[in-house]
């Protein structure tokens, strides 16, 4: 069992898999690129009992990633996650 999963633990440790993608997304912005992203609300739909927000995360005044979620938490993790696939920092 532990040889398996020895490989996945080297793996989430170099690429920081442990940490949220909001907080992981904001280190590698800053680091890479000498920004610190903000998020903001694009949309909201449905009932107030079963809303989905869209959110997108920007780096300046580009966008770096869209992200869907059942509260704005869930959506900027989305969009967080988005942005540091696309870049492929993960």
């Amino acid at each position: 069992m532990l040889p398996r999963l020895d490989p996945l633990a080297h793996t989430i440790i170099t690429k920081r898999l442990f940490k949220d993608n909001k907080s992981l997304f904001q280190e590698l912005a800053q680091a890479h690129e000498g920004i610190t992203p903000s998020y903001r609300l694009v949309s909201q739909e449905g009932p107030s009992h079963n809303r989905e927000f869209t959110v997108e995360v920007m780096l300046g005044d580009r966008v770096a990633g869209r992200g869907q979620g059942r509260n704005k938490q869930t959506a900027e993790q989305e969009a967080a996650r988005g942005a540091l696939v696309s870049r492929g920092w993960i």
